[in-house]
């Protein structure tokens, strides 16, 4: 019995609605084929009142709460039919309405298919090492440094580090990217990503909720809930449209006295299309992004996303890869290899990308103790350990102010030196624009007031970064870079990948106050960063965009816009997205009100009917809906 109770309601509305419609079926052909219309009249009325029960339920709920829906108007127009002895029409307009309503409940469960297979990547075991034996247990009881054995063919059930063995990873599921990724010691992988070839082991950092599976599926969920401007807006309309409709119909009967006419106007002038078409359209796409690695913060900035006309990139780390490398290290009265190792000294507690480049120069150095660098200076590197200075101050944006054996050494821009009345040789300023004209990046080292080398740095540009600006352009999206970096460094890696316009040599404030600009010369904003160091510049654009959020926890929550994968290509679909996603919600808003305006024009011209009325209604419903699933193909 407990099996059958589960079967029903489990299908109830299925049930019901096919009851609905035998009995319907049924009570007309009593009517039509034989005489026994009181028999046919009977069977009608149980067919309206079994179809119609659930939805008589939730209309005295509406009428509790002082509020008037498409529920309340099709039971008032069932038992006002069935009162004036329409019994037809009375089952007609139910049976039809649960078959609307059962179809819309299907398709809508479409929408969210993104969020269900999220849920389903969810791995429900894993395999951990304790005591030297493997044990199987809950995917979400291992704990945080325990080490869990993933083998081939198998979902990772946690996230953590590689540290044993190799293979590729299909992270597809989480970042969205197409193509395996290589998996060795060290590297990161996350629950949910699906290991392709060997055995690894992996030392856990989040299992359970504090994975990022988990993070992206609470953000999806939050974000499908949470209402754009338009549903808002329609929500509102329909507080007040739908008791006008109640008005329209009361109105209309002491006109004309005509009680069906009363009750065809209720059910045809409810907005039932117009509610639910914004709803799927945002649901779908949400859906589709977070498939491909983008994560929506809601409808609103889904909604604002499809109005970007200018979109702003950081350098580092987005137009590039943000892996820099020391390109060359010239010196000026010191040997390359000592102003290196100056500069590594003073670097040595900074966690900036280009002191990570300077400090793994130094440590690569061969075992020869010879130090080069492709730009084809070199020197000997006697002592490759690299000290700890014994003060150490970051200047933002700048670079850093040390101090080690009484010395002073100061390592960043040319800004950096102008602020501490550091003069800069000529020879030095010529060696550092040529490079900066090649699009590297010059670091000043300067020892006791006194420039002693500069060093060259260079970052890869990724190699989507002009695909990108291109297809953003062909999108009537103009560009521009915004960056910490040199002016001529800047200018040489905005060329090369096509961005109109170039801001160099910005402080963290300057990047937010360009952004400001921007806005007020009314341009819709996307500013692309890293979630971290761009913070100010993400939360002034009308639209954030963080990269690489895939490891990021602040990035996830707080970005308007998370890209999980380094992949700029991501950011022109998501652009796509949300243009075709507004311009759906449009359509879906317009087929509405196009069949509601049908409809009430029918009414009153006595061309549509209760049953018909209702019939066309429902079909506008679900055409609202197919148009808005749409997007899950996208």
């Amino acid at each position: 019995m407990s099996s059958i109770r589960q079967f029903y309601r489990r299908h109830r509305k299925a049930l019901t609605t096919a009851t609905s419609g035998l009995l319907y079926a049924g009570g007309w052909t009593l009517g039509y084929v034989t005489p026994f219309d009181t028999a046919s009249a009977v069977v009608l009325v149980v067919a309206a009142v079994v179809g119609g029960f659930d939805i008589a339920k939730i209309a005295y709920y509406e009428l509790r709460s002082l509020t008037l829906g498409i529920k309340t108007l099709v039971t008032l127009a069932a038992v006002g039919a069935i009162a004036i002895g329409a019994y037809w029409e009375a089952a007609a307009v139910v049976f039809l309405f649960s078959l609307g309503s059962y179809l819309e409940s299907r398709t809508m469960r479409k929408t969210r298919s993104a969020l269900e297979e999220l849920l389903e990547m969810t791995p429900d075991t894993a395999v951990v090492v304790r005591d030297g034996e493997h044990v199987e247990i809950p995917a979400r009881d291992v704990e945080v440094g325990e080490i869990v054995v993933v083998k081939p063919g198998e979902k990772i059930p946690v996230d953590g580090d590689v540290v044993d063995g190799e293979s590729a990873v299909d992270q597809a599921p989480v970042t969205g990217e197409s193509a395996p990724v290589h998996k060795s010691p060290g590297d990161e992988v996350y629950a949910g990503t699906i290991n392709q070839e060997g055995a690894f082991e992996v030392r856990t950092t989040g299992a359970g909720s504090d994975t990022t599976l988990q993070r992206i599926i609470r953000r999806v969920e939050e974000a499908q809930e949470a209402q754009s401007p338009t549903e808002s807006l329609i929500d509102r309309f329909a507080t007040y449209y739908t008791p006008a409709i109640v008005a329209l119909s009361l109105v209309a009967f002491a006109v004309t006295r005509d009680a069906m006419l009363s009750l065809t106007l209720l059910v045809i002038g409810c907005p039932g299309a117009l509610v639910i078409g914004p709803p799927v359209s945002i649901v779908s796409a949400i859906g589709t992004a977070a498939r491909n690695g983008v994560l929506m913060k809601g409808g609103e900035h889904l909604e604002r996303a499809g109005k970007i006309d200018l979109v702003a990139f950081d350098k580092t780390g987005t137009l590039t890869t943000g892996e820099t490398t020391v390109a060359a290290v010239e010196g000026f009265g010191h040997e390359p290899a000592s102003v290196l190792r100056y500069a590594a000294t003073a670097e040595k507690r900074s966690e900036h990308h280009l002191a990570a480049a300077i400090l793994a120069a130094v440590e690569s150095a061969d075992d020869t103790g010879t130090l080069a660098a492709d730009g084809g200076v070199s020197g000997a590197m006697t002592d490759t350990s690299i000290p700890e200075p014994d003060e150490f101050d970051v200047v933002p944006g700048s670079g850093v102010v040390a101090h080690h054996d009484g010395r002073e050494i100061v390592v960043g821009n040319r800004r950096l030196l102008d602020d501490r009345d550091i003069s800069i040789p000529d020879a030095a300023a010529e060696y550092a624009r040529t490079r900066e004209d090649r699009g590297e990046t010059a670091v000043h080292v300067a020892l006791d007031g006194a420039v002693v080398g500069v060093i060259a740095v260079r970052d890869e540009l990724r190699e989507a970064a002009p695909e990108v600006v291109e297809r953003l352009h062909d999108a009537g999206i103009q560009t521009v870079m915004l960056t910490g970096d040199n002016e001529r460094a800047a200018r040489a890696v905005a060329e090369e990948v096509g961005i109109d316009d170039v801001r160099a040599a910005l402080l963290p404030e300057d990047k937010q106050r360009a952004i400001t600009e921007y806005r007020e010369r009314g341009h819709v904003v996307a500013m692309v960063g890293d979630g971290i160091n761009d913070a100010p510049s993400l939360a002034t654009a009308d639209v954030g965009i963080a990269m690489g959020a895939a490891g990021t926890d602040t990035a996830i929550e707080t970005a308007d816009m998370a890209l999980m994968a380094d992949d700029l290509r991501q950011i022109a679909e998501a652009i796509s997205l949300s243009k075709a996603t507004r311009w759906n919600v449009y359509e879906n808003v317009g087929i509405a009100i196009v069949t509601v305006v049908f409809l009430l024009a029918g009414v009153l011209t006595s061309y549509v009917h209760l049953a018909a009325g209702m019939l066309v209604h429902e079909a506008s419903v679900l055409a609202v809906i197919l148009n808005g699933m749409r997007l899950l193909r996208q």
